[in-house]
């Protein structure tokens, strides 16, 4: 009998040791695929180690398993880099496609394009930054450099400002972290107090700004998106230059920026008057 329940206890043990493994496994999985996302650079092994905290044994195993799956893979054979593969760009789009914010949006990004000869933007918020996830530009002279998947801040972007801005105060700083905030350019704000005055302001006039806060050649407004719930899913911008926006054009921008969300946000059953 004592040696059946040492038995049996032993076995627990194993499967336990054998589980929690498993799942160490599956975090170091998820935290390099973030951090692939966050520095959306190629990595060399010496790379990963330092940044993840990893032994290099253990960086090797781990991505040796992910090349194999085929969800990393060998950049440079020389500099010996690694970076995110097509399956995982593939899984990638297979998560943006279900949001059908995109398909929903997409006419509304062309005719803004269109109308105003501006790049366009769709973008969310996760895990604190605004990810671009479409952008409208075939007719547009204006080219801005942010690129579908890119990351941006929250505090500096008018896409980012603009969903930001459609949440409650306490939540707008608790996203934003400790103060002060990264100064992209001379402009941005970098105080709770600028942000939370420039958030007031942004909600009585129903569209957020960014002038030359995230680069300096670029004027851009943006407004939230919501749902049938009332909650801020997304947000659009147009992206102008700065020396060939006067104040009409500001104001014409503003307008069609705002009609446009309200009409993508009663497509995606936003039952009221106001975005904010």
């Amino acid at each position: 009998m004592f040696m059946n329940d040492f038995y049996s206890h032993s076995v627990k043990n194993e499967d336990l040791q054998s589980n929690t493994k498993q799942v160490k496994s599956v975090v170091r999985t998820v935290d390099l695929l973030l951090l692939f996302a966050d520095t959306r650079r190629y990595l060399t092994l010496q790379d990963i180690s330092e940044m993840m905290n990893l032994p290099k044994s253990s960086t090797f195993e781990l991505v040796n398993t992910m090349v194999q799956k085929g969800i990393l893979e060998l950049k440079n054979s020389g500099k010996k880099t690694y970076g995110l593969s097509l399956l995982a760009f593939e899984i990638g789009s297979a998560a943006v496609a279900d949001l059908g914010v995109i398909d929903i949006a997409r006419p509304y990004l062309q005719e803004l394009n269109r109308v105003t000869g501006g790049t366009v933007f769709l973008g969310t918020e996760n895990r604190g930054k605004i990810v671009y996830l479409d952008r409208a530009e075939d007719l547009s002279l204006v080219k801005a450099d942010a690129k579908i998947g890119s990351r941006r801040d929250l505090h500096s972007t008018s896409l980012g400002k603009a969903m930001l801005y459609a949440y409650p105060d306490d939540l707008i700083l608790k996203l934003l972290g400790p103060e002060p905030y990264p100064a992209n350019t001379p402009l941005t704000k970098t105080t709770s107090f600028a942000i939370l005055q420039d958030a007031r302001i942004s909600r009585e006039r129903g569209f957020a700004v960014d002038d030359r806060e995230d680069g300096p050649y670029m004027y851009c407004i943006g407004s939230v998106l919501r749902n049938h719930r009332n909650e801020p899913v997304a947000s659009i911008s147009v992206s102008s230059l700065v020396n060939q926006i006067t104040e009409n054009k500001k104001r014409f921008i503003a307008d069609k920026v705002k009609e446009a969300a309200l009409q993508i946000s009663r497509q995606l059953g936003f039952c009221g008057e106001i975005l904010y």
